[in-house]
């Protein structure tokens, strides 16, 4: 068994000997071992639906019950509610929508980050594109609007010939092993039928009638374990917030960092989809992996990381940062061909470029 790893945190993320922290809990289904638990589904190569399951050579095979991107808008969800909400910058986008009323988007909810097209046709863009075209400076910039577009990753892959890529440097899973795919049907059955009412012919469109709905999905019986595994890359942290043994830890650099350690202690959401509720089967275990493939035990205390995160957030000035209230313009965008002539909200013609 690997000992316990109690070094300085600024030592783990300085030391290019280490490369990554990896957490793994083990799950179950909330109501026990052996219930049938719903995967994600996906379009299959004969355009059905179909669960990702991979084939092994030994015969058992995995299936991804949460993929790397859902785990990561989980994880940025946390980040919306107190006491996580504090620590990142309140940066927001609205639309005007065609009946009149209005949507908001934080940052931390939008798919691509501070390259999502939410951003690029905003009030934000000049903004967020000169952050982005300072990455090689730096990450302050990015991390003042959007940090976590420098944990979970970001590609600027729109318009000028410039781009800005981040790769992500935390990601995490949740997989099954060795799984049986089940199939359910049902039958939908009226309260009333047609011929207990007297009425001719079948019903089943008013809701009358029994309607066979076939074979179906029915989830997945994980034989083996169900796990999800977090791994913060250190090499790709380190990349991302210009760290080097030469130049001390700006206060930028030790917030992101403080920023990955909240995350990768934070409670995972239990419920995922319809049918598919997971609870800990087990401790979450921690580890420092140091590049020549030694693993050592890494005690990290959830409320300790996040005691260490408010710090390094006021240190680095995110609680004098402004909101930002960003607005979505839709004549940013170019008009389509379907598009010409339409009106836009507040009466504007697609066909006109505003400011």
């Amino acid at each position: 068994m690997a000992r316990t790893f109690h070094p300085n945190l600024r030592d783990i993320l300085t030391d290019g000997n280490i490369v990554a922290i990896v957490a793994k809990q083990r799950l179950r289904a909330a109501d026990g071992p052996g219930t049938p638990i719903f995967p994600p589904t996906y379009l299959g190569s004969d355009d059905r639906p179909t669960y990702c399951i991979s084939l092994l050579d030994d015969g058992g095979n995995v299936c991804v019950v949460d993929s790397v991107q859902s785990q990561a808008n989980r994880i940025e969800a946390a980040f919306m509610d107190e006491p996580y909400r504090s620590l990142v910058r309140r940066v927001q986008v609205t639309a005007q929508l065609p009946n009149a009323e209005t949507r908001t988007l934080d940052m931390l909810q939008l798919g691509h980050r501070l390259a999502d097209a939410a951003v690029t046709f905003s009030t934000l863009a000049e903004q967020a594109k000169a952050a982005m075209h300072s990455f090689g400076d730096g990450p302050d910039e990015i991390a003042r609007l959007s940090p976590m577009s420098l944990l979970f990753g970001m590609w600027e892959s729109r318009g000028e010939k410039r781009q800005t890529r981040i790769p992500r440097a935390l990601s995490s899973t949740i997989t099954a092993r060795n799984v049986r795919v089940l199939r359910r049907m049902a039958t939908f059955a009226g309260s009333f039928w047609s011929k207990d009412l007297g009425l001719e012919g079948k019903r089943s469109s008013e809701g009358l009638d029994p309607v066979p709905t076939g074979e179906a999905l029915g989830g997945i019986m994980a034989e083996g374990e169900i796990l999800r595994s977090a791994t913060l890359n250190l090499v790709a942290l380190r990349q991302n917030c210009k760290i080097t043994t030469a130049v001390p830890v700006s206060p930028a650099a030790w917030y992101m960092f403080a920023l990955a350690l909240v995350a990768i202690t934070v409670p995972s959401e239990s419920y995922l989809r319809q049918g598919c509720l997971l609870v800990g089967d087990g401790d979450i275990e921690i580890r420092v992996v140091a590049r020549s493939g030694k693993d050592e035990n890494l005690t990290l205390d959830h409320q300790n990381i996040l005691g260490i995160a408010r710090d390094a957030a006021r240190d680095f000035g995110v609680s004098t940062l402004e909101p930002i209230e960003a607005v979505f313009q839709t004549d940013r965008l170019e008009p389509s061909p379907t598009d010409k002539g339409k009106q836009l909200p507040g009466g504007k013609d697609k066909t006109a470029r505003g400011k």
